[in-house]
């Protein structure tokens, strides 16, 4: 049982927004530079999570713990960069949700928001087992609906999606990926699942590269399915399949969004547990997001992708050059398996592409 749980919670932080948002930019980049890009992050994210893996066995420690532990005074901005990520996923999350049943089902988005934000938020305040019991069934049900809907997508292909098309949207598409298939926050609870090191491993690699593959196959069917491609893809299919495929693909979307709020929400919490009161972690959780999204929505200071990307993204690929530069600082006291230069240059990469994809 304890297996099932974490395979569901590791899948549920690798299927949110960003796969769904993915399709609108690979028709302007093409295939040929999506998968590239797609390729290029992978590797760098699969050689983040030994830092994550390895920095949480040295200290015992959560993520953003493990980092704090060895940058001392720079350890505040790893706190920084983990919420403002955490806002950003969580923001894009109901706004989202409210686009996709609004275009579904008809009705106003900031009513059908308001739902999903009261009914996401009841699991992801509560422990570890009822938020990992409800995100492992309902992600094997996303899971299940995600290998359907890509031959679905075949079916109604109907624009031939360029093999190489403009480079100007790849800084963002990279950040937008790096948001998509970063569930390295999830590490540390299917740690608490699974005590086994070896096993908490084949996990995650497991679910990674699941994920990986149907990002790839997703994003390239879905991209040839319509000229006026909406930048929340399954809003779009929803409005082009017939009745029964519109509740397929409306159903991928709302799981992804439903065990994604809540695997964030709590790896958030988790982090406060300690050392600040119950209603206050609440508090700093909810309504920041709720101020976020009233920006965006009302506003109109944010599109979507760009919230997801330019700030989800870009915070989180600086935390993971945080992360590398205490591991680089770990190494100096500790044998490590991952060589010392590695890390430095990740993290270097990790600034670099952080910085890239939030000014161009």
């Amino acid at each position: 049982m304890g297996l099932l749980l974490a395979m569901g919670y590791m899948l549920s932080s690798l299927f949110g927004i960003g796969v769904l948002l993915i399709p609108a930019l690979v028709q302007q980049i093409g295939v040929g530079y999506f998968l590239i890009t797609l390729t290029f992050v992978a590797i760098a994210l699969n050689l983040a999570a030994f830092v994550i893996l390895e920095l949480i066995e040295m200290t015992g420690d959560d993520v953003e713990g493990s980092v704090k532990l060895f940058l001392g005074k720079y350890g505040g901005l790893a706190t920084a960069f983990y919420g403002i990520f955490t806002y950003s996923a969580l923001a894009a999350y109901v706004l989202a949700a409210g686009n996709q049943l609004s275009a579904w089902l008809g009705g106003v988005p900031h009513y059908w928001s308001a739902l999903f934000f009261v009914l996401a938020a009841i699991p992801a305040i509560g422990g570890l087992t009822l938020a990992a019991l409800t995100s492992t069934y309902l992600s094997m049900f996303l899971v299940a609906l995600m290998l359907f809907i890509v031959p679905i997508n075949l079916n109604f292909d109907s624009i031939a999606v360029p093999l190489y098309g403009s480079i100007s949207q790849i800084p963002l598409f990279i950040s937008l990926v790096a948001f998509a298939l970063a569930g390295h926050f999830s590490i540390y609870e299917v740690r608490r699942l699974i005590r086994d090191e070896k096993t908490n491993i084949r996990v995650f690699f497991a679910a990674f590269a699941f994920a990986f593959l149907s990002y790839a196959a997703f994003g390239i069917t879905t991209a040839g399915t319509s000229p006026n491609l909406s930048e929340l893809s399954t809003a779009t299919l929803t409005q082009i399949y017939p009745p029964f495929y519109a509740f397929l693909v409306s159903a991928i979307a709302l799981l992804a969004f439903y065990t994604s709020f809540i695997v964030v929400s709590h790896s958030f919490t988790r982090v406060f547990e300690s050392y600040v009161p119950k209603k206050t972690i609440y508090a700093l959780l909810l309504l920041p997001v709720a101020l976020l999204y009233m920006l965006v929505r009302e506003y109109k200071v944010l599109s979507l992708t760009t919230l997801v990307a330019r700030l989800g993204g870009v915070s989180l690929l600086l935390f993971l050059a945080l992360a590398c530069f205490a591991h680089n600082k770990a190494t100096e006291k500790w044998k490590t398996n991952l060589p010392r230069p590695i890390s430095k240059i990740l993290g270097m990469v990790f600034v670099a592409a952080g910085f890239i994809g939030l000014f161009l």
